[in-house]
């Protein structure tokens, strides 16, 4: 039997468990959420920058912004972080781990010979669904 020719009962049913509907919708990855980051200078001559990126299955991103804020890079299985956060053109690359809730690490800002530590912490913990023109 196809599921054309399913009574139309258990063709909603199968159509349902597929697509996971009726359910909360489960974090891929146990950093994923939204996360408030602080960039702290320790040497250059760069200001203070606190910004807040999603997580969602590991893959790093902007919250909102777009095209004047980017962020992207990879939180791994164990929590390692590696990204490239920028602001018109300008790109720093950042390191570290995340936690469950809290996280840390270095940056730095060649062209401008700033260097500093990031620290994170989580605030929502599943990713707000935002839309492809925000």
């Amino acid at each position: 039997m196809t599921l054309s020719e399913a009574p139309p009962k258990v063709a909603a049913l199968v159509v349902l468990a597929l697509l996971g509907a009726g359910g909360p919708a489960l974090a891929r990855s146990p950093y994923d959420g939204l996360w408030a980051v602080s960039f702290i200078p320790d040497q250059g001559d760069c200001d203070r920058h606190d910004v807040e990126v999603f997580v969602r299955n590991g893959e790093i991103s902007h919250v909102g912004d777009r095209g004047f804020f980017t962020a992207e890079g990879t939180v791994g299985d164990q929590g390692r972080v590696e990204a490239s956060i920028g602001a018109l053109g300008l790109t720093v690359s950042a390191e570290g781990r995340l936690a469950e809730r809290q996280g840390g690490g270095t940056w730095a800002f060649p062209e401008r010979g700033c260097a500093g530590r990031w620290s994170a912490e989580r605030r929502s913990p599943v990713p707000v669904e935002t839309s492809d023109d925000q």
